[in-house]
């Protein structure tokens, strides 16, 4: 009897191990298969004051985080505040080959911004996106990123949470965000979340800490939330990056008008270089919010007045439907001064 009762203990010993060998090796194939198309994003970008500081001279810093190419002409998914405020952006494959990127397109309120690199090595293969909702509380999910700089980092957690936000205004998006008890630390911001077959299920975006260490709780924008933003056709980037003045920010600025879209920086190449726009050279934190002022203040395109987010959303998806030819004016405040910019849409 004891003899029978001692294999049993032993096949089922032998069993485990064999689950665990065949777990850790599920991880290190998928790492494997994956981590050539996750890049390192080191960002030169306007440097932020401290609290309670003003800046009258614009400085850079350098910041890093992490990316996911998925599409084969070179795009990056990555998070909008790795790159909101970045001057130069340098993309580091795991191979140490290095290339630039440009901006595309950026959504603040979804922390997601979509980056085109100028040249894709030939071995990379673009990540899938797993379907929208195609993932479970209480799965195993794996992020790599680069934390601390510690370039291709694997951490395995799992999926610990849903949370929805409240739709954002002029659209029926609903930001999702997807909780996981994986380790995530500075520099893993904007790298990708993977279910066990190697999709991406989410883009990290932050963390909920009071030391700002990992403690268990990260967030990822949800792959819904991508797939969402994606199907909206993004507009050609048109190169601001935009602060949506509240009536009383915008009596603060002297703008007698009490709304606006004040432009914290114009990104070279893009439309707004090319028509003229400049960006704010006064560094300040409100409260929180670190914010350039003495940029120019867009008040309306074509008469669409830009009064919040969802006159804002509006004109984006507009832009998209603008048949080469069109013209458009943008009326504009300039050092208190009104001021317009006609635009004839060439593409």
């Amino acid at each position: 009897m004891r003899c029978r009762f001692f294999l049993l203990y032993l096949c089922l010993c032998l069993s485990f191990i064999s689950l665990s060998g065949f777990a850790d090796n599920s991880v290190q194939k998928l790492f494997k298969q994956v981590n050539n198309s996750v890049v390192e994003l080191h960002v030169e970008s306007i440097a932020q004051p401290m609290p309670n500081q003003v800046q009258y001279e614009l400085s850079t810093e350098n910041s890093l985080g992490s990316g996911a190419v998925i599409s084969d002409r070179g795009r990056i998914l990555t998070a909008a505040h790795v790159v909101d405020r970045a001057t130069n952006i340098k993309v580091i494959f795991a191979d140490g080959t290095t290339t630039s990127g440009h901006l595309v397109w950026i959504n603040s309120i979804l922390d997601l911004a979509m980056i085109q690199v100028a040249e894709l090595p030939s071995h990379i293969k673009p990540l899938p996106l797993a379907k929208s909702s195609n993932y479970e509380v209480g799965e195993q999910v794996i992020a790599i990123g680069a934390p601390y700089g510690v370039s291709h980092s694997l951490s395995v957690g799992y999926l610990s949470g849903i949370r929805d936000r409240e739709v954002i205004p002029g659209t029926n998006i609903i930001p999702r965000f997807i909780q996981t008890d994986a380790a995530i630390n500075q520099g893993n911001s904007g790298g990708p979340m993977f279910n066990t077959s190697g999709e991406i299920i989410g883009i990290v975006s932050h963390i909920l800490s009071q030391t700002g260490d990992s403690n268990g709780l990260g967030f990822a924008i949800s792959v819904d939330s991508i797939h969402e933003i994606i199907a909206t056709k993004p507009a050609v980037f048109a190169g601001f990056v935009p602060h949506i003045l509240t009536e009383m920010e915008a009596r603060a600025l002297n703008n007698p008008y009490g709304h606006g879209m004040l432009i914290q920086q114009v990104i070279p190449g893009t439309l707004a270089a090319k028509l003229g726009f400049k960006g704010g050279e006064l560094n300040v934190m409100i409260g929180e919010k670190p914010l350039l002022l003495g940029g120019d203040i867009i008040l309306e395109i074509s008469g669409r007045r830009l009064t919040d987010i969802a006159s804002v959303i509006k004109l984006q998806q507009r832009f998209s439907r603008y048949e080469k030819g069109e013209k458009l004016v943008f009326t504009f405040l300039r050092n208190g001064e009104k001021k317009q910019v006609l635009w004839v849409v060439d593409q």
